[in-house]
């Protein structure tokens, strides 16, 4: 395997386990979130202090999903490029030759 596949390869295994990384969190903080929502109906402190951290943590989930996203993006990007950059490659070789 070249270093060329080795690298898309790669590229490609990182972008796959971003997305499912965002799913994860996406997940999570809508189930955090219904959390929040359940505990907050109840009248007693420490639940509404479970119910803030819940909803703490779906913000933070939340996060984390974007970030996946843009990471994933990105490397879809870069993986873009390096396709266009050796199909340009390849064209000049050949008319070169």
């Amino acid at each position: 395997m070249s270093h060329e596949q080795k690298l898309e390869h790669t590229l490609t295994y990182l972008h796959s386990e971003l997305n499912r990384l965002e799913t994860m969190a996406g997940t999570m903080a809508s189930i955090e979130q219904e959390h929040f929502k359940k505990l907050t109906n109840y009248d007693h402190r420490e639940l509404n202090d479970i119910a803030v951290e819940e909803k703490t943590a779906a913000r933070q989930l939340g996060s984390m999903k974007q970030m996946c996203l843009s990471m994933a993006q990105r490397i879809n990007e870069l993986k873009n490029e390096w396709h266009h950059e050796e199909s340009r490659e390849n064209h000049n070789h050949v008319e070169i030759h």
